[in-house]
């Protein structure tokens, strides 16, 4: 019996590159941020964290790329950059910011 394949599981399609994802973030955030977390296999960057300092004391966001797929960290079923919203470490919001769709990044 023929198993239906897992859309996090299918990944013969493009990756975007590490500077291509730092390159977006630029775009997106539009000044200096500081890296928190970068995870790789063997098919390239699948999470990328990075924040900035919030305009009040304690708070600070954060823009989180994660490629489609399963991890142990979590999954994603698109390749999309994340923004979280912190005050005082404690997650308070966020959205969506951009997805890669066909070879291009869709800004949200």
């Amino acid at each position: 019996m023929d198993k239906e394949p897992n859309s996090f599981e299918i990944q013969s399609e493009y990756i975007p590159t590490p500077e291509e994802v730092h390159s977006i973030l630029k775009e997106l955030i539009g000044k200096e941020y500081k890296e928190v977390r970068k995870l790789e296999d063997e098919q390239g960057l699948y999470i990328l964290e990075v924040v900035i300092p919030g305009e009040k004391e304690g708070e600070e966001t954060g823009y989180e790329y994660m490629r489609k797929g399963r991890y142990k960290e979590g999954q994603s079923s698109t390749i999309e950059i994340h923004v979280v919203y912190y005050e005082n470490s404690i997650p308070v919001g966020g959205t969506s910011a951009a997805r890669y769709v066909d070879g291009k990044w869709i800004i949200l």
